[in-house]
């Protein structure tokens, strides 16, 4: 009888490791599998901005200081605003060749008529840290379709992704739960996810509870092997070649 009772306490009775109705409660088909396949926008070549595609961005641009501003609005205004976005939408959009491996092009390769790449890549840059492009990619979510900052969608994605380094971990978080995975900077299942990280966290405080009060007893290999698959889920990957951008 001892020797059972030792056994039992080494491998307690089976406990399922997912409660019932995880996967629909916190919607992690769609999540995991679904929305990486289907929430992305067409890619399309570069044009200039269109009268109104240019008047349904003033407003954001006057906001944020962005080359317009704005009464009591941070930022200096340019000469030529529209030019400049133009620009920035060629240069974010350029792709290099598949012969160089693929992926974003740098910021050297963008046609000289459009200006110097240098000067136009710290606009950018100055833009992102001002919050442009997070500001527009939540205008994009609700806008509605056929409108004229509907149609920017790519052009948008393309801007915000290059920034990602800049903004940080909230930038890919705000892409995923917007469902515009053209704005991440590569697959969504390679890039870490900290809203993955709640829902699996009741996953976890079920093993450490089974733990506590099974002393010596340890986690039959399956378990193991999807645990370790939801810290790789989670964490995503350390390092991501750029070919792994979006089209």
């Amino acid at each position: 009888m001892p020797r059972s009772a030792s056994r039992s306490r080494r491998h307690p009775a089976p406990t399922p490791l997912l409660p019932p109705d995880f996967l629909l409660r916190h919607d992690l088909v769609r999540r995991l599998y679904l929305d990486p396949l289907t929430c992305h926008t067409a890619p399309h070549g570069w044009a200039p901005l269109t009268d109104a595609e240019w008047e349904a961005l003033v407003p954001h641009l006057a906001a944020t200081g962005c080359g317009l501003h704005a009464p009591g609005a941070p930022g200096r205004s340019l000469p030529d605003p529209r030019a400049r976005l133009d620009a920035i939408f060629r240069a974010v959009m350029l792709k290099r060749p598949n012969t160089e491996g693929g992926g974003r092009a740098p910021w050297r390769l963008l046609p000289p008529e459009f200006g110097k790449a240098p000067t136009i890549a710290r606009c950018y840059r100055r833009w992102t840290r001002a919050g442009l492009w997070t500001r527009l990619l939540n205008a994009l979510a609700k806008a509605r379709p056929g409108s004229p900052l509907a149609r920017l969608d790519y052009r948008l994605c393309c801007a915000f992704r290059r920034g990602v380094r800049i903004m940080g971990l909230a930038a890919i978080v705000l892409a995923r739960r917007l469902r515009l995975h053209s704005a991440l900077p590569a697959p969504s299942q390679y890039l870490p996810d900290p809203d993955l990280s709640e829902s699996y966290s009741e996953v976890f405080l079920r093993i450490a509870n089974l733990a506590k009060a099974n002393p010596g007893w340890w986690p039959p290999r399956p378990w193991r092997r999807l645990l370790a698959d939801m810290h790789r889920a989670i964490g995503g990957r350390t390092r991501i070649p750029g070919a792994w951008e979006p089209a």
